[in-house]
């Protein structure tokens, strides 16, 4: 059921109506069902995955909590995370694992495993272990209902992609949600989330998909700026595509008074890496520093102590997104920006060079930035590893040619959404919008008409669906 689809209008509609309809000890009951509904849409079978995640979780954070001694505590969480990461290795990596031990051992390569990856696991898994693990840190208690921590596990707007949320946030949210009444200001915050979410991903994304889909199924048959053009469009769409599922989920969830964390804050203005994952992908970011960060030492113990923790855990975030080697490689690819930019932003020549660009510093350090990220996204997007080295070295040799009329007008457009971010970054035109009743009505029935009018069927799904 994909959000930009009529069927999930209609559920939608149908699951706020019930659940203002019923009486509110009802309602949490009724999200639980909505949700796995919701998830069934994909595969029945893989709801019981769901399940039993939740139940294991449930199980070890309330023994966690009630055992006194440490050992005893430890051996519950070990047993959550033996469980939790089990499932997510079998049929996530199980294939990638055993072939690429085959490769290194020289053996001939074996029949691809038929394990079908269950829509969404990657996310829910992180979140049911942030459950666990801030019970075993005492920071939180654990939830005395199952329906209520099912329904934080399930909650189906970010069920499938995020955000991936913590249960301090999300579980008193039910509860004040439950006893509220419909609220016209989360039902118009909520839609305009929606609406502006869809435009991204039919008008924007999609769009970009066009020019850039082509390219990286066939690489080889392309050179020079037309691979800076699919790598470009890549660079939006997988920007446009991610941020307006977080959208749509957030405003989803706002129409039942729930409050979705933000996702992305304008990643590509970022003037530095560091300040590019404070952006992107918010929760999956902060994930990766409060439980394989900081427990590893964060920046505690001496340069290289910071240095080798910032590379493991950009390895691990690149092997997060997905069970092949072009992602390990565009994860430890920003590992070792983020090494670089430890290294040297606080070195007298960095100052040097920012006080010798004046007022172009800012805007210089962000192109940088950016382009750093569009060179990434390459690593990111290739069907196979052997097509980097393709795609690289034809964008190298863009530069002995000039590009063609229309990849001028195309880059031309990209200089645009840099700038018509910015704008909005600096002037906060949406929250201008929003504030005069008549002219929200205007735009988001643009919007809207836009996206009827741009929406086909069979259009790509979202590209985190897959992770």
């Amino acid at each position: 059921m994909e959000f930009n689809s009529l069927t999930y209008l209609v559920f939608l509609l149908a699951t706020l109506g019930l659940f203002f309809a019923l009486p509110r000890g009802a309602r949490m009951l009724l999200l639980v069902a909505a949700s796995l509904f919701f998830y069934g849409a994909w595969s029945v079978p893989f709801t019981g995955l769901i399940v039993v995640s939740a139940v294991v979780d449930f199980i070890a954070a309330r023994a966690i909590h009630r055992a006194r001694a440490g050992l005893r505590r430890k051996l519950w969480l070990i047993a959550s995370l033996t469980v939790n990461l089990g499932l997510l290795g079998v049929f996530k990596y199980a294939g990638f694992f055993r072939d690429s031990l085959a490769a290194a051992m020289g053996w001939p390569p074996a029949e691809a495993l038929a394990i079908t990856l269950p829509p969404g696991i990657s996310f829910y898994t992180f979140q049911t272990m942030s459950y666990t693990i801030d019970v075993y840190r005492g920071t939180l208690a654990p939830s005395s209902s199952f329906t209520r921590f099912l329904l934080y596990v399930s909650f189906f707007p970010q069920l499938v992609a995020g955000p991936i949320e913590r249960a301090g946030h999300l579980l008193t949210q039910f509860d004040h949600a439950v006893r509220q009444r419909c609220s016209p200001v989360n039902l118009a915050i909520g839609g305009r989330m929606i609406v502006w979410g869809l435009f991204k991903k039919v008008c924007l994304a999609d769009t970009c998909a066009r020019f850039a889909d082509p390219v990286f199924a066939a690489p080889a048959g392309y050179e020079g700026w037309s691979l800076w053009v699919a790598t470009y469009a890549f660079t939006l769409q997988i920007y446009f595509d991610f941020s307006a599922y977080s959208e749509i989920a957030r405003g989803s969830a706002r129409l039942f008074g729930v409050d979705l964390m933000r996702n992305f804050d304008q990643p590509y203005l970022a003037r530095n890496i560091t300040e590019f994952w404070r952006r992107w992908h918010i929760s999956l970011s902060t994930w990766f520093r409060d439980y394989v960060y900081l427990p590893l030492g964060g920046s505690r113990g001496g340069r290289l102590f910071t240095l080798r923790n910032l590379v493991i855990t950009m390895f691990l975030s690149g092997l997060w997104h997905g069970a092949a080697w072009n992602f390990v490689l565009w994860g430890l690819y920003h590992g070792l920006l983020l090494l670089l930019h430890a290294l040297l932003r606080d070195t007298a020549a960095a100052r040097a060079l920012s006080r010798g660009l004046g007022r172009l510093a800012a805007p210089a350090a962000m192109l940088l930035t950016f382009h750093l990220v569009v060179l990434g996204w390459v690593l990111f997007r290739v069907e196979a590893t052997a097509d980097i080295a393709t795609v690289l070295s034809g964008m190298t040799g863009a530069f002995a040619t000039a590009p063609e009329p229309a990849q001028l007008r195309f880059f031309a457009m990209v200089a645009l959404v840099l700038a018509a971010s910015w704008a909005e970054r600096r002037h906060g035109l949406l929250a201008r919008v929003a504030r005069e009743p008549a002219v929200a009505a205007v735009f988001y029935g643009l919007l809207l008409a836009l996206v009827a009018l741009l929406s086909r069927s069979g259009g790509p799904a979202f590209i985190y669906f897959q992770f």
